[in-house]
């Protein structure tokens, strides 16, 4: 009896696997505001995000059973907040990381990019990094991916040294079977090389 509801379980899991995934995203952010909506689909249930209310909306059958809203903050807690001790933001990672990780993030993105389906992707961004040098380090890195893009892909891109700032205005449409990410993402977390970087950084 274990053993059936076991092969039963497996199957199932399997067809959930091979089902595909839709993803759509039309969001911006200009300043410190960001807007749009996140929305998932599989299966039969469905996720809503929209990012200006911070309301999640869960559906099954196209019907809506969960909705979920971020509370608020009073007055009085963003006060308070704003009293308190600002605390130092990790450091950024050393350029010799970034490039140690340059070869298996680029495979990562490759292998990602041809298992995903993407059916519009229309992508500007704005960026800047507190420091002007790893800014240059980011913006080569997008340079470089830039050849993997494929021809009916729009992906813009500018570049702010003299600020630390991200903007971006972004619409996307993917398709996605979640078998198809499983391997390349167990070969990127493997990899000698990250796993070196990820323990250096824990330890630090």
């Amino acid at each position: 009896m274990i053993g059936e509801i076991i092969i039963i379980l497996a199957f199932f899991a399997l067809a959930a696997m091979l089902s595909p995934v839709k993803v759509s995203v039309n969001s911006t952010r200009v300043g410190e505001e960001i807007d749009g909506f996140f929305s998932f689909f599989w299966i039969i249930f469905a996720l809503r995000y929209t990012f200006k209310d911070k309301e999640a909306e869960i559906m099954v059958f196209g019907k809506g059973i969960v909705r979920l809203q971020n509370k608020k903050k009073s007055p009085e807690y963003k006060e308070l907040k704003k009293l308190r001790p600002i605390k130092r933001s990790k450091k950024m990672p050393h350029a010799g990381d970034i490039f140690s990780l340059s070869g298996p993030t680029l495979r990562l993105i490759k292998e990602l990019f041809y298992s995903f389906k993407l059916k519009y992707v229309d992508i500007e961004i704005l960026f800047g990094l507190e420091d002007p040098a790893n800014t240059g380090i980011m913006a080569g890195f997008l340079h470089s991916i830039s050849g993997i893009m494929r021809k009916d892909q729009t992906i813009r891109w500018s570049v702010d040294f003299s600020k630390q700032v991200l903007e971006w205005n972004l619409k996307a449409v993917v398709a996605i079977t979640p078998i198809q990410i499983v391997l390349p993402m167990a070969r990127f977390i493997t990899n000698r090389q990250v796993l070196r970087t990820g323990l250096r950084n824990i330890r630090d």
